[in-house]
């Protein structure tokens, strides 16, 4: 069976959420630099934009429309599609914070410095959702 077409553009587009986070992280290696900042800042903006859309549009409904066919499946099954959400919710929630921060206070480097110590294991669990989505999608578990 042939995975679905929808799931494989929001598995791309994911990664490429995922890619635009990654060209975010060297523009932070100097916090001076405010140009790398705003850069930084900018990609992280986008790459949430594309997030948000992909969990409303193709998410959301799908977790809608599956829910019964989710609470049958297997324990580690249904483990997975949780482990999922749960971390999904949290990064992206993580993520609103974290540009808004940046939004209210863009020209307070202490508070990037703050904030930043939270980043890197958001951006990681980042990285885990997006390898439990692409497990999720490539095993087809509904």
């Amino acid at each position: 069976m042939a995975l679905d077409l929808l799931g494989n553009i929001t598995l791309t587009l994911s990664v490429t959420s995922l890619f635009l986070l990654i060209l975010g992280l060297p523009l932070v290696s100097s916090i001076k630099n405010s140009e790398n900042l705003r850069r930084h800042g900018y990609l992280t903006i986008v790459a949430l934009i594309l997030e948000t859309i992909l969990v409303f549009v193709v998410m959301v409904p799908s977790f809608l429309s599956n829910i019964n066919a989710i609470l049958v499946l297997p324990f580690a099954s249904s483990l997975d599609i949780w482990f999922h959400i749960g971390l999904g919710v949290f990064a992206e929630g993580a993520g609103f914070v974290y540009v808004a921060l940046w939004l209210v206070y863009s020209r307070s480097r202490m508070m990037c410095l703050k904030a930043k110590r939270w980043m890197m294991p958001t951006f990681l669990i980042w990285i885990i959702v997006i390898m439990s989505g692409a497990i999720i999608h490539l095993l087809q578990f509904f």
